[in-house]
């Protein structure tokens, strides 16, 4: 009781942080617009969905399809360098792009979280003073990113190779099919939980100015990382529902609106929970 009486204590002070500094759900609201309309000019998840329903394959066999793509070009050296060196660059440029915002706007919210007046510059103050920091934190979360990425892609491969292969062919093997199909997403889940909490939690310890930013991080993680699972899980549940939801309406203007209104206040809420968190739990 006393555990869910915290996190809802957290819940709600970031709530009251929100409410209080108008410049978090500003801030969101121009960066959401942003990738709002890049995502409506570049469709490209809506493009890609089209394309598996008119192929007329399910989803395993389009993700096989997917996988032997990339598998035979792994297989050429020469095109594994290119692909890497601007897989590189793209991360370097998004890295950068994103440490001018985030180094500015994290300082601002870090003082709104600890109830430090709000001051004239403090955005530019937090760009010149963490702005390093925060990108070589991008860049290298970026970076791993894409190899937990993938280490996951080819985990997950066994499961999606004997779950298209009965696809349609009876239940005798459904339960052993079941097993390693939940056994597999019970692995991908903890193991993209334990890098997002980890990832996540270097940012306040950095902009706090910890000595040891990211052991700071690792120790309050592992000290309440089930409480930030359960509300990880549900700011998750709440995301992929709504998208799941308006799966087909991505060229609909009205749920351009909802969605763009939805991404502010998600945003807004989940990087102000993370840093309302840390000032909690790292009092403890």
């Amino acid at each position: 009781m006393g555990r869910m009486t915290n996190t809802g204590n957290i819940i709600g002070n970031t709530i009251g942080v929100i409410l209080k500094r108008p410049f978090i759900i500003i801030f969101w609201g121009v960066v959401t617009l942003v990738t709002t309309v890049i995502g409506y000019l570049l469709p490209i998840f809506r493009i890609f969905f089209e394309l598996m329903t008119i192929s007329g394959s399910n989803i395993f066999e389009s993700v096989m399809s997917f996988i032997q793509l990339v598998y035979g070009y792994l297989t050429n050296v020469r095109i594994v360098f290119i692909i890497a060196v601007a897989l590189l660059l793209i991360l370097f440029s998004i890295a950068v792009i994103s440490a001018i915002l985030l180094s500015g706007y994290l300082f601002k919210l870090n003082n709104a979280v600890n109830k430090k007046e709000s001051q004239k510059g403090e955005f530019a103050l937090g760009v010149r003073q963490y702005f390093n920091k925060i990108c070589f934190m991008n860049f290298s979360l970026l970076s791993l990113g894409v190899i937990v990425l993938i280490v996951m892609a080819i985990a997950s491969v066994p499961a999606l190779i004997i779950t298209s292969a009965l696809v349609g062919k009876g239940q005798d093997m459904l339960p052993q099919v079941l097993f390693v199909d939940v056994l597999t997403v019970f692995v991908l889940f903890f193991g993209l939980m334990f890098f997002r909490i980890y990832s996540l939690f270097w940012y306040p310890a950095v902009i706090n100015n910890k000595e040891k930013p990211f052991k700071e991080a690792r120790s309050i993680t592992n000290r309440y990382f089930w409480r930030i699972v359960l509300v990880f899980t549900i700011f998750d549940i709440a995301y992929i529902g709504f998208r799941m939801l308006f799966v087909n309406l991505d060229n609909n203007l009205l749920f351009l609106f909802l969605r763009w209104i939805f991404s502010t206040i998600f945003y807004a809420m989940f990087t102000t929970y993370i840093f309302a968190a840390f000032r909690k739990y790292s009092k403890k």
